[in-house]
């Protein structure tokens, strides 16, 4: 049996047809909702998606996974890679940045993606992600570089950083009105097309930022399963997704999961605030008149609008503020109407964030809440959940709900950077008891218990 490797995709060569479509049936995940389709219908499609073709062909970044399968039954493939990662397949020294000093787990995280080649690096929020994207550059510089974004705010932020602060030359950007060639492209997957014509098959590292955030979509998974010649090929988060399929597709586009510490790990070492988690376990009185609801109508029922659970978020508001005389809350909410209700309701001691506004807006806003002499609330949607760095951040309530892992624990990480005004942050949410919120409340609760943390049920 051999395996040849290529940058893109690999190829299974065996005699053994049972062995191949047993490996084709592993990497065989069923679609969510695949029985509503007609060609599942009239039996022209199993309902599910392949990693592995009938003929042995797969995304170069499942090999370690394969290969893990394979010794599982004594099965060791010869190995036969490609003349353009094999000419490339050489050490690349770590390169100190200087006004910093790599943590261990940086410094391993970097050698590891270094030997590999690629990988999804998962560095907890507030871990330095993006030192560690810089010592990547750092080490393979002189190469042509593309790394993409999902949010213009946070290549600017990724810009001014390597730019500015880790004197990094000849880094271009690429966003919506703006354009600045460069040897490295910041690039948003949105205006993807600027660079094709010169970096898509000249580029030899890919780097993708949030990259749970590319797992789907019509131009963002197809965006990182290109750039043909990238032997480099890297992404970053805090949460990879769980969930098979996503899953699959991130690995395959970019490498194995590379993981050295974690949130509670940091917390330990004191490189990240130790959270205070606390559920507020709600009474269940809506006496059985959400059985019969949809899920969007008992989200805006008894989430949105409901009269009770968002008194509770403002007396939590109000007693933390009675409390501590320079408290710093911020406030996630899943949609505008909920923020702006909120915002009502807390009165004028609020600022309320939400996508319409533009960049300089959101910077307006976060330094009055970063500068004011008295507590200070701040109210936001998706927009605060992700790539946002306010180390003065005291108590975060979550008043959204859902159960996603990966909107859990970004949101979690907002509060989680260390400073000096705080050795403790205080996290808030709801153990709500309606249909679908009861199930989607001990999810957050598993969350937040999976990273390591401690959760206090609080009646």
């Amino acid at each position: 049996m051999k395996i040849v490797v290529d940058i893109i995709k690999s190829r299974i060569q065996t005699d053994n047809p049972d062995l191949l479509n047993a490996l084709y049936q592993l990497y065989s995940y069923k679609i969510q909702g695949a029985e509503y389709s007609n060609a599942y219908r009239s039996r022209r499609w199993d309902g599910k998606q392949h990693f592995i073709s009938r003929s042995g062909v797969f995304r170069t970044g499942l090999l370690p996974s394969i290969l893990k399968d394979l010794k599982k039954i004594e099965c060791e493939p010869e190995i036969e890679y490609s003349r353009s990662i094999t000419s490339e397949w050489y050490h690349h020294q770590i390169i100190t940045i200087d006004g910093f000093k790599y943590y261990d787990y940086q410094h391993e995280l970097i050698e590891q993606g270094l030997g590999k080649m690629r990988g999804v690096i998962k560095s907890p929020t507030g871990s330095g992600k993006t030192l560690i994207m810089a010592g990547l550059i750092k080490a393979l510089s002189g190469r042509k570089m593309v790394i993409l974004f999902n949010a213009k705010q946070l290549l600017k932020q990724t810009h001014e950083f390597l730019t500015q602060t880790c004197k990094i030359e000849n880094v271009g950007i690429c966003f919506g009105e703006g354009y600045e060639y460069g040897n490295i492209m910041l690039c948003t997957v949105q205006s993807i097309e600027k660079i094709l014509d010169t970096h898509l098959k000249e580029a030899e590292v890919l780097m993708v930022d949030e990259c749970h955030e590319f797992c789907k979509g019509k131009v963002n998974l197809p965006a990182i399963q290109s750039f043909p010649n990238a032997m480099f090929r890297f992404g970053f988060t805090a949460t990879p997704p769980s969930e098979e399929i996503s899953i699959h597709n991130l690995k395959g586009a970019l490498g194995e999961v590379l993981q050295v510490v974690n949130t509670a790990e940091l917390v330990e070492q004191k490189k990240l605030a130790k959270p205070i988690i606390q559920l507020i376990d709600r009474d269940y009185d809506c006496s059985g008149a959400d059985e019969d609801l949809a899920y969007l109508d008992v989200y805006e029922q008894y989430i949105v609008q409901n009269e009770e659970r968002n008194d509770l978020i403002k007396n939590i508001t109000e007693d933390i503020k009675k409390n501590n005389g320079r408290a710093r809350i911020l406030i996630l909410t899943k949609s505008l109407d909920h923020g702006r209700t909120l915002e009502n309701l807390l009165g004028e001691s609020c600022q309320f964030l939400e996508g319409a506004n533009s960049i300089g807006e959101r910077y307006k806003a976060i330094s009055r809440f970063r500068g004011c002499k008295k507590s200070s609330v701040l109210i936001g949607t998706k927009i605060l959940q992700t790539g946002i760095n306010i180390e003065e951040i005291t108590h975060f309530i979550n008043a959204r709900g859902m159960k996603s892992e990966i909107a859990t624990l970004q949101a979690l990480g907002r509060a989680l950077r260390r400073h000096e005004t705080k050795p403790l942050v205080y996290i808030y949410d709801f153990m709500d008891k309606e249909k679908y919120l009861r199930s989607h409340s001990e999810a957050r609760k598993r969350h937040y218990e999976k990273e390591g943390h401690t959760v206090k049920i609080l009646k």
